[in-house]
């Protein structure tokens, strides 16, 4: 059997398959599945775009690690918003967006045979990466009764001799939990001395409506010493997700191993992006923030008081752009959403897709327009 033999079918890939059928009928469908933001990018950073654009050092290949100005960018942004203190030369990595560094950190680190543990509930592409890898995904269960967090003890006894890598991911897709400084310390704690690196896909940690700051991983880390790293996005930051830009933050080694496998595979991001980039990292950036969270707090204060209304059990949460919500009685959460789709036109992504922790939940995302989010909230409201 191939690796890709073993790999599941990617779920966003099936909803939107299930989506157009719908569509094919004729019918009017409120997509509220995908996590993909519907308002533009920001009107100044499409304006530093063009600026970019006539810069014809731009139009050859780009600098493969990342330009020394949106490195810097990178670490004047960590410093001053996390209190992180990282050298811009070696532990800080362009991405071609959050998703490519998650997918090739197996590659750095994995053998055949090694494993990782990833979340269940998780963003699935932590265990497919590690399968292309030759790895073994192992998953650790995130319960409700502790809040969609880890028990720290029961991840630490997971680490054996053969664990690479440990992902995490706060906030967390698809539930909406927050990790703070506590848990962030107890964990680099247990995990210190293992020899697996930890990592925190932290792709969400700008998108906290309720106007707290977040906390990164790397506060309490020693980044000469911890084998950590930390991947952020500017697609969910800025309404970026098509101009694929993220970066990579951590120990230098950990940094280093990812940068080896992105030599051999990709030639870096377009430098008119990476010029973009910095741009939105620097002086304007809490502005930036603002307008685009504020749509995202208005929409979710819409959802969660219909669904509250009709009696729907949502997870509390202030943070990133989805809500997780249970399913009513004891249906399948793939029934359930099958079933919204069929009868009411509404996609919902079952929380099984993102592993059987998810049984008995859904997600519903934000990211469509005000309109769409009022006439699904609508619709759930008055069905179920």
């Amino acid at each position: 059997m191939s690796r890709l033999d073993a790999l599941p079918p990617y779920l966003f890939s099936a909803l939107d398959t299930a989506k157009r059928r719908r569509l094919a009928t004729g019918a009017r469908v409120i997509d509220l599945g995908i996590g993909d933001p519907d308002l533009p990018t920001p009107r100044p950073l499409v304006e530093a775009m063009r600026r970019a654009l006539d810069d014809p050092a731009h139009h050859r290949y780009p600098v493969q690690k990342g330009t020394d100005d949106l490195r810097r960018a990178i670490a004047a942004y960590m410093s001053q918003r996390y209190g992180v203190v990282v050298d811009p030369d070696s532990q800080v990595l362009v991405l071609i967006g959050s998703k490519e560094g998650l997918g090739h950190l197996p590659l750095a680190h994995v053998m055949e045979g090694d494993d990782t543990l990833v979340p269940d509930l998780g963003y699935p592409v932590y265990a497919q990466a590690t399968l292309l890898a030759g790895g073994v995904p192992r998953a650790f269960p995130l319960r409700a009764s502790a809040g969609f967090l880890p028990e720290v003890e029961e991840l630490a006894g997971m680490v054996g001799d053969r664990t690479r890598l440990v992902f995490l991911n706060y906030p967390n897709n698809p539930t909406g939990a927050v990790a703070d400084g506590d848990f962030w310390r107890r964990t680099l704690d247990a995990l210190r001395g293992t020899g697996a690196v930890l990592v925190n896909d932290a792709a969400y940690l700008e998108v906290t409506l309720d106007g707290s700051r977040p906390v990164s991983m790397l506060a309490d880390a020693d980044l000469g010493a911890d084998r950590v790293i930390e991947l952020h996005s500017l697609s969910k930051m800025f309404n970026m997700t098509g101009w694929r830009i993220g970066f990579a933050v951590g120990n230098a080694e950990v940094i280093a191993n990812l940068a080896r496998v992105k030599e051999s595979m990709d030639s870096g991001v377009f430098g008119a992006i990476q010029e973009t980039a910095a741009f939105a990292l620097g002086p304007e950036r809490q502005t930036l923030l603002d307008g685009v969270m504020g749509v995202y707090r208005r929409r979710r204060g819409i959802m969660v008081e219909a669904l509250t209304a009709a009696g729907y059990e949502v997870f509390p949460s202030e943070a990133t752009f989805y809500v997780w919500v249970r399913v009513p009685g004891d249906e399948a959460a793939e029934a359930f959403c099958a079933r919204a789709l069929e009868q009411i036109g509404v996609v919902l992504t079952p929380g099984t897709g993102f592993g059987p922790g998810g049984k008995g939940w859904f997600r519903i995302s934000l990211t469509a327009s005000d309109e769409d989010v009022a006439a699904g909230a609508g619709l759930l409201e008055g069905w179920s």
